[in-house]
């Protein structure tokens, strides 16, 4: 564990927020706790900018030079990365009232700089002028990144050298490999000194090939004894709607469909969330929200005063409708051939979870396909005590990990081994190193 720091102190003044506390109540803010860089990146020729929040790492293992970035985008579409900051895998959390935070212990930005982006504009701290300044489409948001990329890189001209990773969970399986495989095609054509040093993706139960997806569900809740065989076929109607849908590209229409499978399945289930099987609530990040809307944390974040946060942008999320049963594994496909590609999920997520996985991974066109789908899936453990933390498969490029004790956001879940996996991954230590974890026994140090 970090040893103890300093700690600064900041009072925030009561909002009208719901569950808020006494007006005047003083918090203990850590110093840490507060971005390393925040604010807005440009994205020209838009006339418009993203918000980010910036964490350098606390315990590096290399030079400041050749220390890691990692980009993570968030899911919705139209959900914050702030959710992915202050729910998941920053530096520290939203407490339950709404206004201090704590530590975590299992945060990403241990070995690395972390970067979070409010990605589409219209998400987040990224206002949109108007909705019609809201991407519909993969090409926008990829460019747009980009974009975001290069000013955050004008920032520091020591960041654009280091190794740069972009990872994200859920709709961020369509954001990643877009703006991945887009960042690849564009690099031959800048001068050196703007090209984005790529080293790899990272994709956490992605919505990434949705007409492969979408006809998994049913087998995926039958085969864990959430529905009976009339209800199995229920679903199997349903999805080959959405799958028939899609297959004649009518966009709107299939996204729809597929919304019916989802709220079918929820129905027949009685589950609490699909995002997570074993849950009796759903997920319960509302504190975040009140916590980023008032004035002061605003103000620490460097985020625009007038500007109402929201975890998920119905605006965002109307715009991309169309975009919803589109897949992009062309993109994944491009990665592959050129760079290293993590695919990773909870084991207990029953909207993208790892049959959906499995079922598009095997319609990549890719030549080192036959060799992963052959490769040994070993046991992963970790801890002083072995403790089950998942399983890992790797061949060629791919590495695919499914986390055990885990549902749709997997570093909420299970933060122990997400931190593993995501450190080995990127610095190519542990279950990543040559000998990786082929013997099925790896433990943590």
């Amino acid at each position: 564990m970090a040893p103890a720091r300093s700690l600064l102190v900041f009072v925030f003044l009561a909002a009208t927020v719901p569950h808020s506390p006494a007006a005047g109540a003083a918090v203990v803010f850590p110093k840490e706790a507060l971005p390393t860089k925040s604010g807005y990146l440009p994205i020209p020729p838009a006339n418009a900018s993203l918000f980010f929040a910036f964490y350098e790492a606390t315990h590096p293992l290399t030079a400041p030079a050749s220390t890691p970035l990692l980009l993570w985008l968030q899911g919705g579409p139209g959900c914050s990365g702030l959710i992915g900051n202050f729910f998941e895998l920053g530096p520290y959390f939203v407490n339950p009232d709404n206004v201090s935070l704590s530590p975590n212990p299992f945060a990403w930005n241990r070995h690395f700089g972390l970067l979070f982006i409010d990605s589409p504009l219209g998400t987040g701290f990224s206002a949109a002028a108007s909705p019609a300044d809201i991407p519909t489409n993969q090409s926008v948001i990829a460019a747009h990144i980009l974009a975001a990329l290069q000013s955050f890189f004008a920032l520091d001209p020591s960041f654009r050298a280091r190794p740069f990773f972009l990872a994200g969970e859920s709709y961020a399986g369509k954001y990643v490999p877009a703006a991945g495989a887009h960042i690849l095609d564009v690099n031959p054509t800048l001068p050196e000194a703007l090209r984005v040093n790529l080293r790899g993706v990272a994709i956490g139960n992605g919505l990434t090939h949705p007409v492969a997806q979408v006809a998994t569900h049913a087998d995926s809740a039958y085969f864990t004894g959430l529905v009976d065989a009339r209800q199995k076929r229920e679903l199997e109607a349903l999805q080959a709607e959405a799958v028939s849908l899609t297959r004649e590209e009518r966009w709107a229409e299939a996204a729809d469909a597929r919304g019916r499978v989802l709220s079918r399945l929820q129905n027949m289930t009685g589950l609490a969330t699909l995002y997570d099987a074993a849950k009796q609530l759903p997920y319960q990040a509302g504190p975040v929200g009140a916590f980023l809307n008032r004035a002061e944390a605003k103000a620490a974040l460097g985020a625009r005063a007038e500007v109402a946060w929201e975890e998920c942008s119905d605006a965002v999320g109307a715009a991309m409708h169309a975009d919803v049963m589109k897949s992009v594994v062309p993109q994944v496909e491009s990665l592959l051939r050129r760079t290293r590609v993590l695919l990773y999920q909870g084991i207990r997520d029953l909207r993208d979870g790892v049959v959906s996985t499995e079922a598009w991974l095997a319609e990549v066109d890719w030549d080192g396909l036959p060799a992963f789908l052959e490769a040994e899936r070993a046991v992963w453990r970790t801890g002083r005590d072995g403790e089950l933390a998942g399983y890992v498969k790797r061949s060629g490029t791919l590495s695919h990990v499914v986390v055990y004790g885990a549902g749709h956001l997997v570093p909420a879940d299970n933060g122990r081994a997400a931190q593993e996996m995501i450190e080995g991954w990127v610095l190519g230590t542990g279950l990543f190193g040559r000998r990786g974890s082929n013997n099925g026994r790896r433990r943590a140090a």
